[in-house]
């Protein structure tokens, strides 16, 4: 009776022990919020003319009298580990979406993006990698039967610094773009030829940092030659300059240091109180909660 008073104490510890043990072996399941773009709101104001009708046709017989607003909506959608999987862009007319264009982004067992599908997939974009770095994309266009392809060039920072465009027919030479980053790794100078173009950051975060590629919904926002590498914009421009043009983009933001609104005017260098275009973006943001 004695023995067997003994023994329960020591079975009690070492079933204890081995639950203990069990269970200090399986990581817990880690829950990650993760704050993404859920819609942007694009406004651009289109000037419009006084007009005279002159043999059935309209002639601008003055100069820009009102504004008219073209509303664009841009709806993202996200899968469970906060890949973007989709863009839905439409406008906005009397209130009703209308003229939707769905841009679907092809996602691998990676979680590494190998295609994007435009429209009603008669457009394409094809990645291919070298040691998950992008290698080259092929652009194809079925409307015109024609199709681009890029090949990146990488500098010492392991980011794209040429990428040379061949067309297919080929019209004409093969083009090679340059970057030149500034020391927070965001593109400082696009140059195609003789043309270049240069970017002024704040010290903001981007909207779309969180992504493994750039991506941006507008050329005012993020240089396009750079949409899809390995290069990912950490802040917002505020300012490109070109030959012809002085862009200027003014922003507010929320308590994350993310962008709520920006304001982006275009004026003639030439003549500064000429406003070229004029857009108002509004970003809508939510969080996802991603499992790791």
């Amino acid at each position: 009776m004695k023995r067997t008073l003994l023994l329960t104490p020591l079975l009690l510890l070492m079933v204890s022990w081995n639950s203990y043990s069990a269970s200090s072996t399986i990581p817990p399941t880690q829950i990650k919020k993760l704050t993404v773009v859920s819609q942007i709101i694009e406004k651009n104001y289109v000037p419009t003319e006084e007009t005279t009708l002159v043999d059935d046709v309209n002639v601008a017989t003055g100069k820009n009298t009102t504004t008219e607003i073209s509303i664009t909506k841009y709806d993202f959608t996200y899968n469970t580990v906060g890949q973007m999987t989709a863009v839905k862009s439409y406008l906005v007319e009397n209130g009703e979406p209308t003229s939707t264009f769905i841009t679907t982004l092809d996602i691998d067992a990676n979680n590494q993006l190998n295609k994007v599908l435009f429209g009603e997939n008669k457009m394409s974009l094809d990645l291919t990698y070298d040691n998950n770095r992008l290698k080259s994309t092929e652009f194809k266009d079925l409307y015109y039967d024609e199709s681009r392809v890029t090949t990146i060039t990488y500098n010492k920072l392991d980011l794209p610094g040429e990428i040379e465009t061949v067309s297919q027919p080929q019209y004409s030479d093969p083009e090679v773009t340059k970057f030149i980053f500034d020391p927070n790794n965001n593109v400082k100078i696009v140059a195609l030829d003789s043309n270049k173009t240069n970017y002024t950051y704040d010290s903001k975060k981007y909207p779309f940092a969180f992504l493994p590629y750039s991506f941006n919904v507008s050329n005012y926002l993020s240089a396009s030659e750079l949409n899809y590498t390995n290069y990912v914009q950490q802040n917002n421009v505020i300012k490109i300059t070109d030959s012809n043009f002085i862009t200027t983009i003014d922003y507010t933001y929320n308590n994350q240091n993310l962008p709520l609104t920006a304001k982006v005017k275009t004026v003639d260098k030439s003549n500064p109180t000429d406003i070229v275009s004029q857009y108002d973006y509004e970003f809508i943001y939510k969080d996802l909660e991603i499992t790791e």
